[in-house]
């Protein structure tokens, strides 16, 4: 990242005249102010250019000297009267003011003549507006002070002001990009979150981004989009709910109306089982009681043949005992006849009646017999039949009472089933909703979880980062003030040297003038031709620039000039000094 401090060059020229007239001269600073305009999103672009309008002005204690404004480019110069203490200020709208302390007194009247220009360059101004909470304390300070310089015979800068003013500028500067960085962290954050759909989270970033650097565009504008994210979130949860709702409604009603068939197609098919049962056992019972009136009947018809077939051989023997008995005693009567006519008829006549008896008691023997057969097999018949039916009234009557029995267990069962079931879909509509609800809860814990995680790892990793970048800078900062310290005191030491040398040599050279001026015999002096006058070399009008260096903050010394060296004298020119940074 850039660092808010920018190059700064510092360059100074005068003149003077060997004559020693003394004229009136001032000096002229001339530098080119630029506006930083800073675009954050999460990220930050910067943009510079040259501003037009600026306003610079110089004072003199409260007095306001003078005041111009930049041009187009930016480029001003202006001229600071001599034998003054002034401040330049340099200021545009409600961007930090910028000052510039510049002291023109303490010229000596021998250099102060009329050929001494004198031409101040400061390398620029950057102008920016001001971060929150930032302290911007330093920028009440002159940024760099230049004076008269005697050992030097020149206009200079205090370095050792410069050099601690541009520390502190450098503590700005690094509060400024930890402000941004943490600006840009948190839009960065809420853009993540925006994009993983996490409208809250994403708010809280976007307004931490704000309470940072408020009214920036960028935050702003994705806070609208946050809004609309979470209208679609509440109307996406309430269709969520709605759908859930119905969702859990028709499952319900589903399993409902599938325990109801499934109750109903149980009990249909248990009654037709008990009814398919019932009718089986009924039939085999018809069956069974037909089988067995059938073999009764059988059995009764053969006992009837048998005894009719019986009956009859028996009324056959007995006719055919009938028919031998008479036929002997017809044989007998008639052989006894003759013999005994009387006691033959009378014995024929009573052994007739006799056998007319027994034969009418046989007959009445053989019909209460078939009656008391008869009123005995109408009684077997009916007390079979009687106790058929007994039997068949008692296995209705049971067969009523298990169908009966059967059909309230099948209803109780049903009932239990359909209660059971209803049960069964309630507790699981319960669970899953407590379920949902548990699996929401913990998916929200998790990922509040892990942004705390990831923002307290975001954080640590920051700390760390920031902690090796200042070491780093440290050791690169101490490394540099040590180089340029070594580097001054030796190109110091040079120049001192030099100068002495030169001064040496130029004491050397006017006692030995001085010598041979008495030693000299007098002549008189003959008129000549005057001279011309010497015209004043011009002032360069070449604006200096400072040699390309890649360390930005080092202090360069310029090569020196010889011809104005020998002389001991300070010619009109340039500094031997540049700095490198904007202010």
């Amino acid at each position: 990242m850039k660092k808010y401090l920018g190059l700064i060059a510092l360059t100074v020229g005068f003149v003077y005249n060997s004559q020693g007239q003394s004229a009136a001269w001032s000096l002229k600073l001339s530098s080119n102010v630029e506006l930083r305009t800073l675009k954050l999103t999460s990220k930050a672009d910067r943009e510079e250019k040259g501003l037009s309008g600026a306003n610079i002005a110089l004072y003199q204690g409260d007095k306001l000297v003078k005041t111009i404004r930049s041009s187009g480019s930016g480029d001003f110069t202006i001229e600071v009267p001599a034998n003054g203490d002034f401040m330049l200020v340099v200021s545009y709208g409600d961007c930090n003011a910028k000052k510039f302390s510049v002291n023109t007194m303490g010229v000596p009247p021998d250099i102060g003549s009329i050929n001494f220009s004198p031409s101040f360059g400061i390398g620029g101004f950057l102008m920016a507006r001001p971060l929150p909470g930032i302290d911007y304390g330093i920028l009440g300070q002159p940024l760099v002070k230049v004076k008269w310089i005697a050992d030097r015979k020149k206009f200079d800068h205090d370095e050792g002001y410069t050099d601690k003013i541009l520390d502190g500028l450098g503590r700005v500067a690094e509060n400024e990009n930890a402000l941004i960085e943490k600006f840009i962290d948190a839009a960065k954050a809420g853009d993540d979150a925006l994009k993983k759909n996490d409208c809250p989270l994403a708010k809280t970033n976007y307004e931490k981004a704000l309470s940072l650097i408020s009214g920036e565009k960028y935050p702003t504008d994705q806070l609208v989009k946050v809004g609309l994210c979470l209208k679609g979130k509440d109307d996406e949860a309430k269709k969520i709910a709605d759908a859930a709702a119905a969702k859990a409604a028709a499952e319900k009603a589903a399993a409902d109306k599938f325990a109801a068939d499934n109750a109903a197609k149980e009990k249909a098919a248990k009654n037709k089982e008990a009814a398919d049962k019932l009718a089986k056992e009924k039939a085999e019972a018809d069956k069974i009681a037909a089988e067995k009136a059938a073999k009764e009947k059988a059995e009764k018809d053969k006992l009837e043949a048998d005894r009719v077939a019986k009956e009859k051989a028996a009324a056959d023997k007995a006719a055919a005992e009938k028919a031998e008995t008479n036929k002997v005693a017809a044989d007998k009567a008639a052989k006894e006849k003759a013999e005994k006519d009387k006691i033959e008829a009378d014995r024929i006549a009573k052994e007739k009646a006799a056998a007319d008896k027994a034969a009418a008691d046989k007959v009445a023997a053989d019909k209460a017999t078939k009656e008391k057969v008869e009123a005995d097999r109408v009684a077997k018949e009916k007390a079979a039949a009687d106790k058929l039916a007994a039997e068949k009234a008692s296995t209705d009557k049971l067969i009523a009472d298990k169908a009966a029995k059967e059909k309230a267990e099948l209803d109780r069962i049903a009932k239990e089933k359909a209660n059971a079931d209803k049960a069964a879909a309630d507790k699981l509509a319960t669970d899953k909703a407590a379920k949902d609800k548990a699996e929401a809860d913990r998916i929200a814990k998790e990922k509040a979880d892990a942004a705390k995680i990831a923002s307290d790892k975001a954080s640590t990793d920051k700390a760390a980062k920031e902690t090796a970048d200042k070491a780093a800078k440290d050791k690169a900062d101490a490394d540099r003030i040590a180089k340029d310290k070594a580097a001054k005191e030796k190109t110091e030491a040079d120049r001192v040297a030099k100068e002495k040398a030169a001064s040496d040599k130029a004491a050397a050279e006017k006692a030995e003038a001085d010598r041979v001026a008495k030693e000299k015999p007098v002549e008189k002096e003959t008129p000549k031709e005057k001279p011309a006058e010497t015209k004043a070399e011009p002032e360069s009008t070449t604006k200096s620039s400072a040699p390309e260096n890649k360390d930005k903050n080092v202090i360069v010394p310029k090569q020196s000039d010889d011809s104005k060296e020998k002389s001991g004298k300070q010619k009109k020119g340039n500094s031997k000094h540049s700095i490198y940074r904007k202010l």
